[in-house]
């Protein structure tokens, strides 16, 4: 065989083996799998542009949590940041959950702090990439919208409160956050001081000295706070707080006390048959009212108390002494008391548990 012979074989031999090995660029028909697609990109937050996600549902009553999306938030300048949580579903609202964490660690969280059931956290931030995580409290589907912007410096609280000049405070969220107004009282006057909140639970205390005097919760309107006290001459503090220690505004106004009016004396209780009073505003005496109630023959009485607005209290007295009292025995937060009585003359004694103005109706009646 000849040297040209042998190398036109190699050559068609090789172009054999090429075609088993289904070799060529332009084979069009090869087996490898196309390369995976790239992650979905995460999302990120800019200082005021709004970003909103969808948060799935998580079935089987697992942590709500576990359904959380995150968002990358880079802070390019350190600063005091406010970012806000708005949950929604087509009409619906939803409760919006928000954490905000810093390599690894998370930095702060909340629920509520915000409008309605947003969430709003808002704190220093150090410079660099954040992530903001949101979900839904009860685990439902959800649109949650995302904002962050610079925190609008907040106006410095007043630090003094005059007499009769309502003074505005701004709390932010916190354990231990509070507002002390001074209060100087020049002569001796009984002050109506109240804590209100539009959208808290406002609470206020009366201080002197470092020590706690009076405080209040609930005593004004709905769940605002009052206090009714005669003021000797002197300095003191108001200090007010939110209950849940969650970010609000709370309007402080002490403001001399109008006087509470008197109540018309009652007259006396027919066994049977009901006897409504109006209770006055006012704490002792002055926001009680008594029913004579004449008892002829000895035995068990059942006696009520009912207001459909407040908490009604009652006590049976005898001769200036306190029988028996009661809170809460009736329906409700209404007052009830069943005790055995001799002849003679009594007095029902009514009142609502936080010296609220109201309207009781008592009734006694024979047996239990």
């Amino acid at each position: 065989m000849t040297k040209t012979t042998m190398r036109r074989s190699a050559w068609v031999l090789g172009l054999l083996l090429i075609g088993a090995c289904g070799g060529g660029d332009d084979d069009s028909s090869g087996s490898s799998s196309p390369p995976p697609p790239p992650p979905p990109a995460v999302p990120s937050v800019s200082v005021g542009t709004p970003v909103s996600v969808n948060v799935a549902a998580v079935a089987g009553g697992g942590s709500a949590e576990t359904g959380a999306v995150s968002l990358n938030f880079n802070v390019a300048a350190p600063g005091n940041y406010q970012c806000t949580a708005h949950g929604t579903e087509g009409a619906q609202g939803r409760d919006a959950q928000m954490a905000i964490m810093f390599n690894g660690a998370e930095l702060a969280r909340d629920d509520d702090s915000g409008p309605g059931f947003d969430s709003m956290i808002t704190r220093q931030l150090a410079a660099g990439m954040h992530t903001i995580r949101v979900w839904e409290w009860q685990s439902r589907s959800a649109q949650i919208a995302v904002t962050c912007i610079v925190a609008p410096a907040a106006a410095p609280n007043p630090t003094v409160l005059t007499a009769g000049v309502p003074a505005t405070v701004t709390l932010a969220a916190g354990p231990t956050a509070q507002a002390d107004l001074a209060f100087v009282v020049a002569t001796p006057t009984n002050y109506q001081c109240d804590a209100t909140s539009s959208d808290r639970d406002a609470q206020i205390a009366i201080v002197q000295n470092g020590a706690v005097l009076q405080q209040d919760d609930d005593s004004g309107e709905g769940v605002n706070a009052r206090i009714t006290r005669m003021f000797a001459p002197g300095a003191y503090v108001i200090r007010v707080h939110e209950w849940q220690r969650r970010a609000t505004q709370i309007v402080v106004n002490c403001a001399p006390a109008v006087a509470a009016p008197t109540a018309a004396p009652a007259g006396p209780m027919t066994l049977g048959a009901p006897s409504t009073v109006n209770i006055p505003a006012g704490e002792g005496a002055a926001g009680q009212v008594h029913l004579p109630l004449v008892i002829t023959a000895p035995g068990p009485y059942t006696c009520d108390a009912v207001s459909t607005t407040h908490d009604a209290q009652m006590a049976i007295v005898q001769n200036g002494a306190v029988l028996v009292q009661d809170s809460d025995s009736g329906e409700g937060t209404n007052s009830r008391i069943t005790r055995d009585l001799q002849p003679g003359a009594y007095q029902i004694r009514v009142w609502e548990w936080l010296h609220r103005a109201t309207q009781i109706t008592a009734t006694c009646r024979p047996g239990t």
